[in-house]
């Protein structure tokens, strides 16, 4: 290899491992941090990359536990029924709505899983 072309390699080389490190490629962890609302919850339950914010994470296991244990292959039905025993257990509605677009990022959920939860939800009729 003529020392030329060892040059530019190693150019592009550096010229990349300098824009990595300037742009901060994120891990395979999504984090954009916690912000601790007025109503006692916690978010924003996903990033703007669409990942689900781990750094909530554990604010939503004590706030819905149940639908943080939902599974990746939850019916519309588990997830109904999650969230009638967060309900149930005092969870806000607000909390558990965080905790449903969290499993749904996780998961990348379609909306027949989670649509008709969601407008539960919002009009308070569940259970």
């Amino acid at each position: 290899m003529s020392g030329v072309r060892k040059a530019t390699i190693r150019g592009l080389v550096g010229a990349a491992a300098l824009a990595l490190s300037v742009t901060g490629i994120p891990a395979q962890a999504a984090s954009c941090g916690s912000t601790k609302y007025e109503d006692g919850t916690f978010g924003p339950a996903v990033c703007p990359n669409g990942k689900p914010n781990k750094s909530v994470r554990s604010a939503y296991r004590d706030a819905a536990p149940t639908i943080m244990a939902l599974k990746e292959d939850s019916t519309r039905k588990q997830v109904l029924a999650a969230l009638c025993t967060d309900h149930t257990a005092g969870s806000m509605n607000v909390a558990m709505f965080d905790a449903l677009q969290y499993k749904k990022a996780q998961y990348d959920w379609k909306p027949r899983v989670t649509r008709r939860a969601e407008r539960e939800l919002v009009a308070d009729r569940f259970c």
